[in-house]
């Protein structure tokens, strides 16, 4: 299931919980997947928004999750990648209409 995505992949992550993660991949291993700047979408003021996936983890570090949590990986909707990549880059582009998932 994991072979397919490169590290530093931006994916996106089903875990057995129904949350979806979007992440960038860097390894899997026999037990865990690592995966680091996490986000989900979450309800906000103004409609769907991203959030941090961890919130109380550091923001710089790895995220380790173990394999038997995570039911499917795929490759990420190209309009989320985007404001996936806003949210991290130095440089930012102006505002798009809100996307309606």
């Amino acid at each position: 299931m994991f072979n397919k995505y490169k590290a530093n992949e931006i994916v996106t992550i089903k875990l057995s919980s129904g949350e979806e993660i979007l992440c960038k991949f860097l390894s899997v291993d026999s037990d865990c997947v690592t995966v680091e700047k996490g986000l989900v979408l979450m309800q906000g003021p103004q409609g769907i928004a991203l959030g941090t996936f961890f919130s109380t983890a550091d923001p710089e570090k790895p995220i380790t999750i173990a394999r038997q949590n995570i039911l499917a990986i795929s490759d990420i909707n190209p309009k989320l990648k985007e404001q996936y990549n806003n949210v991290f880059s130095k440089i930012k582009t102006a505002a798009k209409p809100s996307l309606i998932v």
